[in-house]
């Protein structure tokens, strides 16, 4: 009966560690994606070369035509001093920023 009990509580245990880990796995591949949409975005804002002394803020959309990736909430891009910076706000309040000078 003991052994019984100590097989079930490692199965259990097992368990629990594989779910975890999917879990993270999959945060991880979300994250993943959203970094390369904006580091995307971040390419086509500097493609046209802007001056230096002029910034702005769009939204990515007009930068990047098509939707936003699907973890995505929100996102924008500020071109200032010839550097870029993307912010992409996705669920949970989580934000990823990506500069490129």
């Amino acid at each position: 009966m003991r052994a019984r009990s100590v097989r079930t509580f490692v199965t259990v245990l097992v368990v629990f560690f594989a779910l975890v880990g999917v879990v993270v796995a999959t945060l991880a591949w979300q994250g993943r994606g959203v970094r390369d949409y904006a580091a995307r975005v971040a390419q086509a804002a500097l493609a046209g070369k802007p001056s230096p002394n002029v910034g702005f803020t769009r939204p990515c959309g007009e930068v990047v035509p098509g939707p936003l990736p699907a973890q995505a909430q929100s996102c924008e891009v500020r071109v200032e001093g010839g550097a870029a910076r993307v912010t992409v706000e996705v669920q949970g309040g989580r934000a990823y920023v990506i500069q490129r000078p």
